[in-house]
């Protein structure tokens, strides 16, 4: 099992990151929440996925980040 996964991330908490290549970015599989969300666009990007970082002490706030990546390839990765 994967202990990271990486993503290309277009948009985060709603906002748009206005950035056409995305964002590359690493997650810990054992801190995340994958969804399937409508499709969105950010950045010009159609996102289809959702991942949601779990909130650690001593902040609450969970973190939201936008992919184009299908939900299927991110289980996928992270059972790699």
């Amino acid at each position: 099992m994967a202990q990271v996964i990486a993503v290309t991330v277009y948009g985060q908490n709603q906002n748009d990151l206005n950035k056409p290549s995305g964002v590359a970015m690493g997650f810990s599989v054992q801190n995340i929440v994958l969804s399937t969300i409508p499709s969105t666009t950010y950045s010009g990007v159609a996102c289809v996925t959702q991942v949601t970082l779990l909130p650690t002490a001593p902040s609450p706030i969970q973190q939201v980040y936008y992919t184009n990546t299908p939900i299927a390839t991110l289980i996928t990765a992270a059972n790699a």
